[in-house]
């Protein structure tokens, strides 16, 4: 089962790029396409997990860091 590695306003660190095994820019570049296609900003906040998912604040799933790279 894949665990919550961000859930913070804001970039996501370092860390959460060197967990998923990406470079950092592919996790912005893939955060912001993600956002983009469910009609969300950049200030909106989402939840990462362990296994690349990315949700909004209210658990719906938007898509997945790894389709995106």
């Amino acid at each position: 089962m894949a665990s919550v590695i961000w859930s913070n306003p804001g970039n996501p660190t370092n860390e959460v790029s060197r967990a998923l095994g990406i470079e950092r820019y592919q996790l912005r570049q893939a955060l912001h396409h993600i956002k983009r296609a469910q009609g969300l900003g950049g200030a909106d906040s989402v939840i990462v997990l362990s296994d690349g998912e990315v949700r909004d604040r209210h658990g719906n799933v938007l898509g997945n860091v790894y389709d995106e790279i």
